[in-house]
């Protein structure tokens, strides 16, 4: 199972030169599932949806999608109120939280946004729940892996502050079973397993850093091509040459899933 993994896309502040690089470096790799880990768009615009939806139109995968902080209207405090999701559901699925299975792999999508923070996300008890069931029902048959805009763990250098509810779901699901964090939002690249509480590394975080924004924060344009085969998972980051205009594996990271947790290969 090859899964692609894009997020931050932000159209409305993208750049437009790297749309066409991006989309053939991801029909080259050839997924099975692009997964796509929020803030299509930078400020919520029909415009900028239209951008994001024209762009997802011409992907030649299949995709699912969970929203991000800024798929949710900033200025627009009526629609922040009573329909922040209206214009993802509109432009890009009607699904917040898609779940795709097959006999190797569970992928979950979970909407971690909230209407009235503009950075901060939110899990929700009842969705740990729903995921420590699906972690417990996959046991070694499969590996779960859960999509998530906003990060479960972040270094203290990070300003932002980690989404209400991120050390539960973390602590919980380490309890039942080892499992993958895909997400964004920190326009940076990451790959490690988390030590949890009893020295068992449960979670494997795959931090990917924005798709085409402009925000760069020192860090290049990228998406990761994650490989599942058998118990081992490996990530490869891909990353931008702007001036050539093309993606390139910049490097690769290889683990192995046990019942003691992942264990690096490389």
């Amino acid at each position: 199972m090859r899964l692609v993994l894009l997020t931050d896309l932000h159209f409305g502040r993208a750049q437009p030169d790297l749309v066409q690089p991006l989309l053939n470096s991801i029909s080259e790799a050839d997924p099975d599932l692009v997964v796509i880990a929020g803030d299509f768009v930078q400020r919520a615009r029909a415009g900028q949806f239209r951008d994001a939806r024209d762009f997802v139109a011409r992907l030649r995968h299949d995709w699912i999608a969970v929203p991000g902080n800024h798929d949710i209207p900033l200025y627009n405090i009526f629609a922040r109120a009573f329909a922040p999701r209206a214009a993802f559901r509109r432009y890009i699925t009607n699904e917040t939280e898609p779940l795709v299975e097959d006999d190797n792999m569970l992928v979950i999508g979970l909407d971690t946004t909230h209407r009235w923070s503009h950075q901060r996300g939110l899990i929700r008890p009842a969705q740990i729940d729903r995921v420590s069931r699906l972690i417990r029902e996959a046991g070694r048959d499969r590996t779960v892996v859960v999509m998530a805009h906003h990060p479960f763990h972040q270094s203290p250098q990070v300003e932002k502050k980690v989404m209400k509810g991120a050390a539960r779901a973390l602590s919980t699901w380490s309890d039942c079973g080892p499992h993958v964090i895909l997400s964004g939002h920190l326009h940076t690249w990451t790959v490690e397993p988390f030590l949890a509480q009893k020295n068992r590394q449960m979670t494997l975080q795959v931090h990917c850093g924005t798709g085409l924004s402009t925000r760069l924060r020192g860090e290049p344009n990228e998406f990761a091509i994650l490989d599942l085969k058998g118990d081992t998972f490996s990530a490869c980051r891909m990353t931008a040459d702007t001036g050539e205009m093309t993606y390139s594996g910049r490097s690769q990271s290889r683990y192995r899933r046990t019942p003691e947790g992942w264990q690096a290969l490389d």
